[in-house]
């Protein structure tokens, strides 16, 4: 059970059986505040804005988002994320990314799963990523990443329990009607042969990420098809996210966006039945 919810918490996130709903409708509610305080202007060029989809336009990014996840009718856990993105360099195509997770599970107040009794909100495995786009041109762009997780969860649910990696690798292709479409190998693995219970990570994941041309660019949305395949357990499953995004205007020195990305999975060894995640972030500052 341990290593099941330690893969649901990075892999797909979580939130509590009995405040779940409540939670997910608090992460709604606080980006549309946001949003309506920092309106759009009816004149700005939304087309000339960095939105954040093209995966090899790198920009500096900070923002909030909190994802329920059903694992079943029973149990329902979330994660809460904040997070920051700087490039740097002459060429702007590199980068870094801090993310700082908060678990929030009915596991997490367990004793058995290394909890405090009454206490659900703890921290999670802080990640650092490096993000380098190695080719560019008019037609498609690649990119490398490295995601490092540090062993900093508070509790055995919350986290790998161990140093994990996490390495991707896409192309993608810059189509004639403005759409993208970019395929990625996804590669998650332990860098200590297990965790104090003996559990490794060893994941793969195909991911087909496309992004459709809107008419209006005030709004966007993204398709990610994935398939993913446990090594240790041997599980496999599906799963498919759609991000529905709107531009709220300038915010905090930057271009403010809300977003909003239900989630499906899908086959008989799948860890979860769905999810939904709720953020706000600005991009451009």
């Amino acid at each position: 059970m341990v290593k099941l919810m330690s893969r649901i918490n990075n892999r797909i996130s979580k939130v509590s059986a009995i405040s779940g709903w409540r939670k997910v409708r608090a992460a709604i509610a606080l980006p549309l505040l946001i949003a309506g305080a920092h309106g759009a202007n009816a004149q700005e060029d939304f087309a000339d804005i960095n939105n954040g989809t093209n995966p090899t336009l790198l920009t500096t990014q900070f923002g909030m988002q909190y994802q329920y996840n059903e694992i079943n009718s029973s149990l329902n856990t979330g994660l809460f994320e904040a997070f920051y993105t700087q490039p740097f360099g002459s060429t702007g195509r590199r980068a870094f990314r801090v993310t700082v997770p908060g678990s929030d599970s009915p596991f997490n107040a367990n004793p058995i799963y290394g909890g405090t009794p009454g206490v659900e909100f703890t921290l999670g495995d802080i990640s650092m990523t490096y993000i380098d786009v190695f080719h560019l041109s008019e037609e498609s762009g690649a990119a490398f990443t490295f995601e490092l997780f540090m062993d900093t969860a508070q509790t055995d649910a919350a986290g790998y329990g161990q140093l994990a990696g996490e390495t991707s690798l896409f192309h993608a292709w810059f189509l004639d009607n403005g759409s993208i479409f970019a395929p990625a190998w996804v590669q998650t693995f332990g860098l200590e042969g297990g965790n104090a219970q003996g559990v490794n990570v060893n994941t793969t994941t195909v991911d087909f990420y496309y992004v459709p041309k809107l008419k209006d660019p005030r709004y966007y949305m993204t398709f990610d098809p994935a398939i993913i395949h446990d090594w240790e357990t041997d599980d496999t499953f599906g799963s498919l996210q759609v991000t529905l995004g709107m531009m709220t205007g300038k915010a905090f020195g930057g271009d403010g966006q809300f977003f909003i990305k239900p989630g499906l999975l899908f086959g008989g060894d799948r860890p979860a039945e769905w999810s939904l995640q709720a953020g706000y972030k600005v991009l451009n500052f």
